[in-house]
């Protein structure tokens, strides 16, 4: 299935964790048979999931891959092709996110697992996605920054519950964190009147989820 008929960045069945047994030690997390200093981001500190599986299954559109999440999030990369979206002089980048609609204010701060979109997908996805059409918001940014991971913190030996979101100034939790996601602060978040003019995120809203 080509990224027009699917997102990109969709999980698709057969894909799985396959990944060393996690050890905790006194620095941080590594993976059994290894050395920490050759398996953990040297930027952000933290050990990233792996995941293995031939990623031509059925996509499970609610999901992430997290693997391509990341390459889409880091790089700016569109959801859908897995490209540079094409932005017009003093237009910012496109995000469209899954979210109910309500009383908003500009601009906006949003915290997000997803990557950006070309316009072109944008209203693809729009026409196609029914959960999308219960609610949704489309915003124009030309400030994006990285914000933290989101993934199993480890302390005590084991993971410390599900996943949440650390921030990248949290440089003591850092290093025991398994880290599944990238996530992305968008700031200063405007609406694309285009594609809807009715909606507007909140501040600070965090949003996890795929078109």
């Amino acid at each position: 299935m080509n990224p027009v008929q699917a997102p990109a960045v969709a999980l698709r069945e057969g894909r799985f964790p396959d990944h060393p047994t996690i050890v905790v030690t006194a620095s941080g997390l590594q993976y059994d048979g290894g050395h920490r200093d050759d398996q953990a981001d040297p930027d952000f500190q933290v050990l990233w999931e792996h995941w293995g599986g031939t990623g031509d299954g059925i996509p499970l559109y609610g999901e992430f891959d997290p693997e391509i999440q990341r390459q889409a999030a880091d790089r700016l990369l569109c959801a859908y092709c897995l490209k540079r979206p094409e932005r017009l002089p003093g237009e910012g980048m496109l995000w469209l996110l899954r979210a109910e609609a309500g009383e908003r204010s500009w601009p906006a701060d949003i915290e997000t697992t997803t990557p950006p979109i070309c316009d072109l997908h944008a209203r693809l996805a729009l026409q196609r996605c029914a959960t999308l059409r219960r609610g949704y918001l489309a915003v124009r940014v030309s400030e994006v920054e990285r914000v933290g991971v989101l993934g199993t913190v480890f302390t005590g030996g084991g993971p410390n519950g599900p996943d949440e979101l650390v921030r990248f100034t949290e440089t003591d939790r850092l290093p025991y964190v398994l880290a599944r996601y990238l996530v992305l602060g968008l700031r200063g978040a405007e609406p694309d009147p285009t594609l809807h003019p009715d909606l507007a995120p909140p501040p600070d809203l965090l949003l996890m989820e795929t078109p």
